[in-house]
């Protein structure tokens, strides 16, 4: 028993001798890296905080060192960092303070990578990617943590312009660029969803067809720039008197078409006859006329019928229109 006591304090005496080259040697790695980090102990003092993070944060390592304070580079309040909680053994607590911003390190055994958004570094507001990775001494002993971090701000910021030159893109590509209403490609996709969900649920499910009465006319008097007018304040009306579940297309031309979910055709020729007589109401001045001009729509309503295909809904709206312009325009035609 006694040998193995002086083995024991031999250990000792060997761990306190090779500590002090270690640390020493640690504080100069990590004073001259060009990445800012810091190193605690295990009693979670700081003994390592370079020059790189003392730019970073506008705390000179003399104020810091020494103290268990390095929380106040990243938190207004006290919080264990990722090297606390490495040091302490409460790798399962992680989940608890970095809910949703943590994964484990592809490349250093037993760290962790942290990606968050801070305001309290040197006053600015930044995006850092932060790794803590646990320290052992000579005899494979944890005897502290280090904790890089990396200013991903200007990465952060170029994705999220890419996420929005996506995001453009795709709305402008589904998008009537004269009436910002939705385009033809886009009514064919969503008229499919919705004809999908009225077959499983059993909703009905109506859909409007609209055309601008005598509309060559009126740009063959008034020209092309007018005729856009025209169109531009049909889509304006259209949007007015939509409720929050319904979408409205331009079709084509002088064509625009109304998705009605959970609407009977009842339902659906009300809102139509509301479009109808704002759209009449509305007042057109053409440059080259000294008096205002008017314009009306025609509107076709269709239900849709349980099986029919997508198609043949649209071409039942459609003659429908046809038939409210047969009996002589500014009408709706529901059948």
């Amino acid at each position: 028993m006694a040998k193995m006591n002086n083995n024991t304090e031999g250990e000792n005496m060997s761990r306190e001798r090779t500590t002090p080259k270690e640390e020493q040697m640690l504080r100069e790695v990590v004073d001259s890296s060009p990445i800012p980090m810091f190193v605690i102990d295990k009693d979670h003092t700081v003994i390592g905080w370079n020059r790189a993070l003392e730019a970073m944060s506008g705390i000179p390592a003399q104020e810091i060192i020494g103290t268990r304070d390095h929380w106040k580079a990243f938190y207004y309040q006290p919080r264990p960092t990722i090297a606390d909680l490495i040091v302490d053994g409460l790798q399962n607590d992680i989940r608890r303070w970095y809910q949703g911003k943590y994964k484990r390190s592809k490349f250093v055994e037993d760290a962790y990578e942290v990606t968050d958004f801070f305001t309290i570094l040197d006053g600015k507001a930044r995006w850092l990617r932060f790794t803590a990775s646990p320290l052992k001494d000579a005899e494979g002993c944890l005897s502290g943590a280090v904790e890089t971090l990396e200013d991903i701000t200007d990465r952060k910021l170029a994705e999220e312009a890419l996420r929005e030159s996506e995001t453009r893109y795709r709305t402008l590509s589904v998008t009537d660029s004269l009436t910002e209403l939705y385009n033809s490609r886009r009514f064919y996709e969503e008229l499919q969803v919705e004809v999908e969900r009225a077959e499983r649920y059993g909703h009905p499910l109506s859909l409007l067809l609209l055309d601008i009465d005598n509309f060559k006319h009126f740009n063959d008097t008034y020209g092309h720039l007018e005729g856009d007018e025209v169109l531009i304040r049909l889509g304006q009306v259209v949007q007015r008197c939509l409720r929050k579940t319904d979408s409205a297309y331009r079709f084509g031309g002088e064509e625009f078409t109304i998705i009605l979910p959970d609407t009977a055709g009842d339902a659906a020729t009300v809102l139509a006859e509301r479009i109808r007589e704002e759209f009449a109401n509305e007042k057109f001045q053409p440059a080259d006329s000294p008096e205002p001009a008017r314009e009306t729509v025609s509107i076709g309503v269709a239900q849709y019928r349980p099986e029919e295909e997508a198609r043949a809904f649209i071409k039942r709206a459609d003659h429908n229109m046809y038939g409210a312009k047969e009996q002589g325009k500014n009408r709706i035609c529901y059948q």
